[in-house]
């Protein structure tokens, strides 16, 4: 049996105290559940929950004693854990000699660094910066000379295999994730109306909310919502139950235009499914989706893309059914197993 030879600390909002599940929350999950599952005899894995400072500020000693006890660091930060906390991480990795391998969430750490050189430099010095967007490591290695920057793509634990169900009768639409105007869920109601006009006689087609609604949203989400009986909230779906109630559906809209997008985890939750997805043209998004094939992308200014891709899947059901097919292929290119051989070259010694 191999000694143990690491001590690896992953460091990110878990959200394990009110169990928030979001795509910051479930990425950082899945990355310890990966490190849990594969390191086995090779390291010790510990995790430190930065929702723990939202009760006090005396974890900020106990982040800084565990972080002291480790060898390899896990960072997934935040933007304002990155703006406050990692210029006195890095000091204390630097003077401990500890390997720091920083996850990017979302798609924001380019914008970030426009108004940070300070942040760029101490970056550019890490062990790794592993990112899902390959655009996003492009622009760090050609604008702030960060040529340490690794694609890593988002992935998923699952043995999901999808049905491929070919609704004769029915046309089921679904929004998974926040349900916020910045994640275009006023897009989906202003194509809710779209529907209503052109399609109202038949009551074949149905649009489905799931997610968690932020306060400031929940008055104007729920008068919309009433305005459409063909419209429903289905609350908030399970990561157990994620798979087989996408595996319902005929396609996930998703006309996002929030600030830190990077490759939604909806989306690749779709294609483990076997749904193809409608997206915005924003930010990383585009990177992700074979125009015709496991989706289509719309441009936020020219809305009438979205009715008319709707539409084109609505009328055509074996165009439908071949995407189905498509997205579910392409879902293997984001699996643990690729994540994991791309990982474990900076946590495990050769």
């Amino acid at each position: 049996m191999l000694k143990r030879t690491n001590n690896i600390l992953v460091l990110g909002y878990f959200g394990y105290a009110t169990n928030k599940l979001d795509g910051q929350t479930v990425k950082t999950r899945n990355v310890f559940e990966l490190l849990k599952i594969n390191c086995n005899n090779l390291a010790s894995i510990d995790y430190f929950d930065t929702h723990q400072f939202q009760k006090t500020n005396l974890y900020l000693f106990i982040m800084i004693w565990k972080i002291l006890r480790c060898n390899k660091l896990v960072y997934m930060p935040a933007d304002d854990n990155l703006k406050y906390l990692f210029p006195f991480i890095y000091i204390v990795c630097k003077y401990k000699r500890i390997d720091i391998i920083f996850i990017v969430i979302g798609g924001w750490l380019d914008d970030f660094l426009k108004t940070s050189k300070l942040h760029a430099n101490l970056l550019s010095k890490i062990s790794v910066i592993l990112s899902e967007s390959k655009q996003l490591n492009n622009n760090l290695k050609h604008i702030y000379n960060i040529n340490n920057a690794k694609y890593f793509p988002n992935f998923r634990i699952q043995s999901f295999i999808p049905s491929f169900k070919k609704n004769k009768d029915s046309f089921n639409i679904i929004y998974m994730g926040r349900i916020n105007q910045m994640k275009g869920i006023d897009s989906i109601f202003r194509l809710a109306k779209y529907i209503e006009v052109r399609h109202n006689s038949d009551h074949a087609i149905t649009i489905d909310f799931f997610g968690p609604i932020e306060y400031k949203e929940k008055n104007y989400f729920l008068e919309q919502i009433n305005k459409f009986q063909f419209v429903s909230y289905k609350g908030i779906i399970m990561p157990e139950n994620i798979y087989k109630t996408l595996d319902r559906y005929d396609v996930l809209v998703l006309p996002t235009k929030y600030y830190g997008e990077g490759f939604p985890g909806s989306i690749l939750d779709a294609y483990i499914s076997g749904i193809p997805v409608i997206v915005s043209n924003w930010k990383w998004i585009p990177e992700h989706v074979e125009e015709g094939k496991t989706g289509y992308v719309f441009d936020l200014n020219r809305e009438q893309e979205l009715y008319n891709y709707v539409e084109n899947l609505y009328m055509d059901r074996n165009l439908l059914l071949k995407m189905k097919r498509y997205a579910y292929e392409k879902s293997k290119e984001y699996s643990s197993e690729i994540a994991w051989n791309i990982i474990r070259d900076y946590l495990i010694p050769k």
